[in-house]
């Protein structure tokens, strides 16, 4: 018998016998080992049934089954691939995993109906990892996604099922960041839409979403079309809301960072008399616009009779009137109609809001004057109260303008004299002998931050009972006078436009209030 100081390996080559206790590990240690002969792959010996050797060409071992040779191998697994999405032929696809032998057999892309493509190109860069190239005819986006199988030489093979998409991801059509800020002005106007879409190279369907963050309140993104519509709540101050929308197709996902700005509002209001030039902010395309004229003045009388109040002045009030951003918009302030004359006009770019008519008086004309808002009539039989001409005015001045007609003096009540016009509401008749008629309401907005009433019409003069009141409270016209010889009527109040007091008894008609020109976005 062999001595026990011979290897495995030696004695697998000689024809010795060998007993079981010769081949056990002698050490009795946990990193006993048999030594196989080792060899290249010529040095194979004449293969019989059953024989067990190292090959050095493969560097793994091997046994002869009778029939052929066959390597002993651990599959290999792969854990990933780089990019998970190509769309070109002959493109690198790296391949991460584990047990890559040195001889690579192949790596071969499956499609979803089980058709096989082979990789042209195979580089075993590690035990780790692999490249490999795709088939040099793009692979079909309707074949999509696809498999990977990795073969190595001892014919083991690992795949990764749906690995590999042939299209593209979607793409989104405006860059990441700013969509866009909304102005006062413009966050309410109906059909305002921003752009967060996406399109997919393969003309899947996408569907959007937002995945962190929230859009601006009384905003909404489609599900469909990935444009954000609605109309985004007031703030206070200016506000950024940032937000993520994902693009999503049965295959891929797409996710892009934007935000939205809401501005509060900018009030800027014009109050002195006279005409400027209003700067369009840049970005700014619309604006909302009031415009109220100067009102009209109160008749003034002659002794012992009684005088018309005079009309509020036209007024215009236009939301989501267009600008030019970066540009300017002219405008004019007009001033209130002294005693016994009418308004002049305001206006903006192409609103314009007409002065108020003048009140009737005795000792000239009984009828009052047309105007934005009519004056009332004044004593003298049945007198009439000017037109309110405003809703007549064309374009954007037509659709959003307001005026109304003075109140006639009528009836029985001889010495009487009638309110004038408001944006609100018509002048009334006095209700009976020796009074003067209300004037018309004006009409009340919270364009400057505040609720306030504008162009309201003055009211008639009475003696020796109280005259009439102006438009709403006094909010805008004057009140007509009330006394004899001296005591005139009073002034509407400045920047809003009211018509003012008529008198009576000798007593000086009021004055019209100036207009104002107020522009928010």
């Amino acid at each position: 018998m062999a001595s026990n100081s011979k290897n495995l390996g030696e004695l697998l080559n000689t024809t010795t016998t060998v007993s079981p206790a010769f081949v056990s590990d002698q050490d009795n240690t946990s990193t006993g080992y048999f030594d196989l002969p080792n060899g290249t792959t010529a040095q194979r010996p004449t293969p019989a049934s059953g024989m067990i050797r190292y090959n050095s060409t493969t560097s793994l071992a091997e046994y002869h089954d009778g029939v052929s040779w066959k390597p002993i191998d651990s599959p290999p697994i792969i854990a990933s691939i780089s990019p998970t999405t190509e769309t070109d032929a002959n493109a690198n696809i790296v391949i991460t995993g584990t047990n890559f032998s040195t001889t690579i057999t192949s790596v071969t892309f499956i499609g979803n109906d089980g058709t096989q493509y082979a990789s042209p190109s195979v580089t075993r860069d590690s035990n780790t990892q692999i490249t490999a190239t795709t088939p040099g005819t793009a692979l079909s986006v309707s074949n999509e996604p696809y498999d990977i199988k990795v073969t190595n030489s001892s014919g083991l093979s690992g795949t990764l099922a749906d690995a590999l998409d042939a299209g593209g991801v979607p793409a989104f059509n405006s860059s990441a960041g700013s969509l866009g800020t909304l102005f006062d002005g413009s966050r309410t106007v109906s059909g305002t839409t921003l752009n967060a879409s996406a399109t997919d190279p393969d003309g899947d369907t996408i569907t959007y979403s937002v995945t962190t963050g929230s859009l601006p309140s009384g905003l909404n993104i489609s599900s469909s079309t990935g444009m954000i519509t609605g109309t985004a709540s007031a703030v206070g101050s200016n506000t950024t809301t940032t937000f993520t929308v994902s693009a999503a197709t049965a295959s891929d996902t797409s996710t892009r960072q934007f935000s939205i700005s809401v501005n509060a509002p900018v009030i800027t209001s014009y109050t002195s008399t006279g005409s400027g030039t209003f700067s369009v902010p840049s970005g700014v395309s619309l604006v909302t616009a009031l415009v109220v004229a100067g009102g009209g003045g109160g008749g003034g009388d002659s002794p012992g009779s009684f005088a018309g109040g005079g009309g509020g002045g036209g007024l215009i009030y236009r939301p989501a009137f267009p600008v030019t951003p970066g540009g300017s918009v002219s405008y004019t302030v007009g001033s209130g109609g002294g005693n016994t004359s009418n308004g002049q006009d305001s206006v903006f770019g192409t609103l314009t809001a007409k002065g108020g008519g003048r009140g009737g008086r005795p000792g000239g004309p009984s009828n009052a004057n047309p105007g934005g808002s009519g004056g009332g009539s004044g004593e003298s039989g049945n007198g009439q109260g000017g037109n309110g001409i405003q809703p007549q005015q064309p374009s954007d001045s037509g659709t959003y303008g307001f005026g109304n007609a003075g109140g006639n003096k009528v009836g029985p009540h001889g010495n009487s004299s009638a309110g004038g016009g408001g944006a609100g509401a018509v002048g009334s008749t006095p209700g009976g002998s020796h009074q003067g008629g209300p004037g018309g309401h004006g009409k009340q907005y919270a364009i400057s931050g505040s609720q306030v009433y504008y162009a309201g019409g003055g009211g008639g003069g009475g003696y020796p009972q109280a005259g009439g009141n102006g438009g709403t409270a006094g909010n805008g016209g004057g009140t007509g006078g009330a006394g004899y010889q001296g005591q005139n009527a009073q002034d509407a109040t400045s920047n809003r436009g009211g018509g003012g007091g008529g008198g009576a008894g000798a007593a000086n008609g009021g004055n019209g209030g100036s207009g104002i020109v107020v522009v928010t976005y």
